[in-house]
This record gives structure tokens, sequence and C-alpha cells, in this order.
């Protein structure tokens, strides 16, 4: 490796240090200067008002007005009817409303599909065809399906400790009434 070549290097790479350390320790400096704030009565030019300010303490104080502030809309949209105006908020009672809406149009799509078989079956009455049974409707066909309830061990347990206790209030509750009849 060439000394001279390597010297050079180290030598930039020297300058480039200091040359950054002067630059932080500047900012350092000017962030720790101090100024005065001064508010003056332009009539008087008496003091109204004065502050010592440095840079970072400006930067400090604006921080912690923007949380606050921050802070203060968030309360101010999550507590007030302002919320609704939130994209994707969406009223519970709107939200009922749409349920309420949904089943009410399938069950009026059920009423059109009988009204519209019942046509179908009066057309071909019309027309002479013969009319076998009838398609099953909708509901019908909701009707039609065989259900089978199948019961867990946990589940008859729970009916036996109910029908158990049923009965010893059953129990209680029986000479409490033959007495109230004998009188």
């Amino acid at each position: 490796m060439d000394i001279p070549l390597f010297n050079a290097i180290k030598q930039k790479g020297a300058a480039l240090r200091l040359r950054l350390s002067n630059n932080w320790q500047d900012f350092r400096e000017r962030m720790r200067h101090k100024h005065r704030f001064v508010v003056m009565d332009t009539d008087t030019f008496k003091e109204t008002f004065s502050v010592e300010l440095t840079a970072s303490n400006v930067f400090t104080y604006l921080g912690i007005a923007f949380i606050v502030l921050l802070i203060l809309a968030s309360l101010l949209i999550a507590f007030t009817p302002l919320r609704s105006l939130v994209p994707g908020f969406i009223k519970p009672e709107l939200r009922e409303e749409t349920v309420r809406n949904a089943q009410i149009i399938d069950s009026l799509e059920v009423v059109i599909d009988q009204h519209e078989q019942q046509i179908r079956i009066i057309q071909d009455v019309i027309n002479g065809k013969t009319v076998s049974a009838a398609e099953p409707t909708h509901t019908e066909a909701i009707d039609n399906i065989e259900i089978t309830y199948r019961h867990s061990r946990a589940d008859s347990l729970l009916r036996q400790e109910i029908e158990q206790r049923n009965k010893a209030l059953q129990k209680q509750e029986k000479p409490k009434h033959k007495k109230k009849h004998k009188k």
C-alpha cells in the first residue's frame, strides 16, 4: 500500500471529522443562544411583555403546544357529534336501520317469488297445461327441511341440574301452599 496515498486519505478524514464536529458545535451554540421576545405598545413604546428564549426552548414549547392541540382535537372529535363526519364511522341507529331494511328486503323478495310462482301456475292453467305439484316456495322449502338436534353431554348435565333445582323449589313451595289451603 502506498503510504502517501494513505496519509492523504487520513488527512481528508480528519478534516471532515473536524468540519462535522465544528458544525455540530455551532448548531448547539445557536440552540443555546438567548434571544429576547418583547411585546411593546406602539403608541408609548412601553414594554408590555418580554421573555428570554433559546431556540431549544422554542422547539420544546411548540412541540408541547402541538401535542396538547392534537389531544384536544381528538377529544373534541371523539366526544361530540363531529365524530359522525369521520369517514368510516357509522351511527348505531343507522346500523340498526340498515339491518332492519335488509330483513324487510329479504322478506319482500320471498313474497315476490311466491307471487311470481302463483302467476306462472295461473298462466299454465289458462293456457291449458297440466299443473303438476307446485314447486315448493322458498319458505316451504325451509319448512320441509328436517332439523335434527343433538344434545351434548354438557347440555344434558345442565338440563338435569336445572330440573333438580326446579323440583327442589317445587318441594319447598308445596308445603306452604298446603298450609294456606287448610286455613
